[in-house]
């Protein structure tokens, strides 16, 4: 299947609630970035990751935390609670300050402080150690990463929280 490229909104989002729907095929990898920054680099140079996947048919579900639901190679969900392929799931991201939690399917999986020791930690110890503005926007797009797989959005609701 061929690429269409990492969609981002036009308006930049700092503090929000994002819920959406996503249900992938077979193998399928994908995730919405936050607060991406229009650089020379991909979104994922500055934008942490809600990863979505199908965690029994990718190599990335093998690793929790690479997993469905992941701060994608910073942070492990609690568990996996994805649906069946082809299944919807239900996706929740709140991001208030530095705050941030990932939901699913009404469990919370995880949630951190951007910046914060154990942030730093898991960046360091990730493939974003080297990228200077990985995770450090207060504010920028939300993108939704494209790796050429079928995956189904919809139900796509921002809500803008106040600060």
């Amino acid at each position: 299947m061929a690429q269409g490229g990492d969609p981002i909104t036009v308006e930049q989002f700092d503090d929000f609630e994002l819920k959406f729907d996503w249900k992938v095929q077979q193998g399928g990898n994908s995730g919405f970035m936050f607060r991406v920054a229009e650089t020379d680099g991909p979104p994922w140079h500055t934008g942490p990751e809600f990863q979505v996947l199908h965690n029994a048919g990718h190599r990335d579900g093998a690793a929790p935390i690479t997993s469905a639901g992941s701060n994608y190679a910073v942070h492990p969900p609690v568990r996996d609670v994805t649906r069946p392929v082809g299944d919807w799931n239900t996706a929740r991201l709140l991001v208030r300050g530095t705050h941030v939690e990932h939901w699913m399917n009404g469990v919370k999986l995880l949630e951190y402080e951007l910046g914060r020791a154990d942030w730093q930690r898991g960046v360091q110890a990730s493939k974003f150690a080297e990228i200077p503005r990985y995770g450090r926007e207060t504010r920028g797009h939300l993108a939704i990463q494209d790796h050429g797989d079928p995956v189904a959005f919809r139900n796509i609701k921002v809500r803008r929280l106040s600060p």
